[in-house]
């Protein structure tokens, strides 16, 4: 029904009974019949009237209603806003990145384009509630992205993830999240290692904020026997560190796009499964799958065909060449899944059942023939406590785990409270300890009796990390405390140089005793010291033919501020009472 229509009056007479009743009605009255008589002589013309009106008003409204209905087009195509209903937010999409915008900004820039066009200002407020209203029926994340948004966020995870591909698999999993897709009976979970988990974490406080829902119920970093291994999936990442800061730092500016980005990959590829399956390649989908299409008994029995050697005929000679200790086992095992890249998917007792069943092994009963192994088998077989032996099987990473055992079982002290005070020669050995880093202890190995294996870093860490701890502890995969090495003493290295510093500095002193007064006053930046300290070992080195790493500039100010507390001024030089104190 034409809206320009007013009701009809509700009565069934005709027009020729209505003016016969009102013709009698005023009989009487000769003023009202000729106005009667006037009306319908003119009642042609004032409906020829009413109809342009009418026409004019229908023409004019379908004029601005195909008006307003090309302006919402065009101005919701020239100017992206979007909303989310949970924080009530407006936001901005130029093409390039996405923004917050207030509400007002947008009715302020409604109404001003509005004004400026002109030919909607009859209804001005409701087209701009109309727009409103459309605007929040756009949720965030039903955008479509622009290439230049896309390939921004790509560029920024390339820098985490190993290959473009990995990083979209990455996107198309966080974007299932915060669509809340993930959320079956028997929902995926994803690995993440401690790299990732920072991001992760940080883009989980992005999306609570913009949609109230978490996402890391959905990653994981370790197994739990309750988990179903089918619903596992790996993410690859690189094994580089990478900084909280950079990446907090990046996605304040990016987090929105990322999310918006997210939900593309989602959306169009309806889930991270699908994407495996549509646009990944067969060794990527493979290893993201690998717990979906291997038993934990495949990968066991894969673990010992590439990394254990089976020997079926052992004399007793050789069975210390031929036997490794549960410890050895279970790092091996470490070391393998480390190389595949895969996470532990089973408890130390549950691996332990399944090698049992499948390789030939030895209680130890403390009998002769396993004190003999236990000699063969070195630090860290633990036989003595009731351990079990693996019999007649060797492997390719033994040489290095024994090459860095040896070095380690005559080489380095784990410091304990009851042994710091019965090191020799070792002064203030209660109030400050040596820390050592990694490198410095590689260097120490490499230059050692010991050096005929190959071994990096990394192993190193893991070494000590699987046979030492907790009694040695590795602090940000650098340091590693509570131990003494007496190939190298750090502090006593420092020390000397500082009684060489100090009695150089005296001898330059009483050279110039005019002088003397002023040259008391003078303050010895940590800088100069630390230069000196290289100096000298740097000398030192040439002199004894024996190179031995460097202490950090780091522990060396430690160990300034540890042992010349009284000295130190402004916190990073030394007071020259130094010297002349005896």
């Amino acid at each position: 029904m034409d809206p320009l229509l007013e009701d009809p009056i509700n009565t069934n007479k005709s027009a020729d009974l209505i003016i016969t009743e009102l013709s009698e009605k005023y009989k009487e009255n000769p003023y009202i019949l000729n106005r009667l008589q006037i009306y319908i002589t003119n009642l042609p013309t004032m409906l020829d009237l009413e109809n342009k009106k009418y026409e004019e008003r229908v023409s004019r409204i379908n004029e601005l209603t195909l008006e307003q209905d090309n302006f919402y087009k065009v101005f919701l195509s020239k100017h992206q806003y979007f909303y989310m209903p949970y924080n009530n937010i407006y936001y901005e999409y130029d093409g390039k990145t996405f923004r917050i915008i207030k509400d007002d900004d947008i009715h302020h820039h409604l109404l001003s384009t509005i004004t400026d066009e002109g030919k909607l200002m009859p209804w001005k407020h409701k087209t701009k509630q109309n727009i409103i209203k459309q605007i929040k029926d756009r949720t965030l994340f039903k955008s479509v992205p622009e290439t230049y948004t896309i390939q921004h966020v790509l560029g920024f995870l390339q820098t985490i993830f190993e290959t473009k591909m990995d990083a979209k698999y990455f996107l198309t999993i966080i974007g299932d999240c915060i669509l809340k897709k993930n959320v079956s009976e028997k929902p995926l979970q994803y690995f993440i290692n401690s790299n990732t988990k920072k991001l992760v974490l940080l883009i989980d406080s992005i999306g609570y904020i913009t949609t109230g829902t978490s996402i890391m119920g959905n990653f994981i970093s370790k197994y739990h026997d309750t988990h179903d291994l089918l619903c596992y999936r790996l993410i690859k990442t690189n094994d580089s560190p990478i900084s909280s800061e950079l990446i907090k730092d990046q996605l304040n500016k990016i987090g929105i796009d990322l999310l918006c980005v997210a939900a593309h990959y989602s959306d169009r590829y309806s889930n991270s499964d699908n994407f495996l399956n549509i646009k990944a390649e067969e060794t990527n989908k493979m290893y993201s799958m690998i717990f979906l299409h291997n038993s934990v008994d495949k990968i066991v029995t894969d673990f010992i065909k590439q990394c254990i050697d089976v020997s079926t005929n052992t004399s007793s000679a050789d069975i210390i060449k031929y036997s490794l200790s549960w410890k050895n086992m279970h790092y091996i095992w470490k070391q393998y899944l480390s190389s595949i890249n895969v996470p532990n998917m089973i408890y130390t007792s549950g691996l332990k059942d399944l090698l049992k069943s499948k390789l030939l092994y030895s209680n130890n009963n403390s009998n002769n023939s396993n004190n003999e192994l236990q000699q063969g088998l070195g630090q860290g077989s633990d036989l003595n406590n009731n351990d079990i032996v693996f019999l007649n099987v060797t492997s390719k990473f033994l040489p290095s785990v024994s090459s860095f055992m040896s070095f380690w079982e005559k080489h380095i002290t784990i410091l304990t409270n009851n042994n710091n005070n019965n090191i020799d020669n070792i002064d203030n050995i209660d109030s400050f300890d040596d820390e050592y880093e990694i490198d410095e202890i590689a260097s120490l190995y490499k230059s050692s009796e010991f050096k005929n294996v190959l071994i990096s870093d990394k192993d190193i860490i893991k070494m000590i990390n699987h046979y030492f701890s907790p009694q040695v502890e590795v602090i940000d995969n650098k340091y590693v405390t509570n131990i003494r090495c007496n190939l190298w003493t750090k502090h006593e290295d420092i020390s000397a140089h500082l009684d060489i510093f100090k009695a150089a500095r005296k001898v330059s002193l009483e050279k110039e005793k005019e002088k003397e007064k002023e040259k008391e006053k003078e303050l010895i930046s940590f800088d100069e010291l630390y230069k000196s300290y290289k100096s000298y070992c740097q000398a030192k080195h040439i002199v004894d033919k024996h190179v031995l790493p460097i202490v950090s500039k780091q522990f060396f100010e430690k160990y300034l501020l540890h042992e010349l507390h009284k000295y130190i001024k402004f916190d990073r030089f030394v007071s020259s009472e130094w010297i002349h104190d005896e």
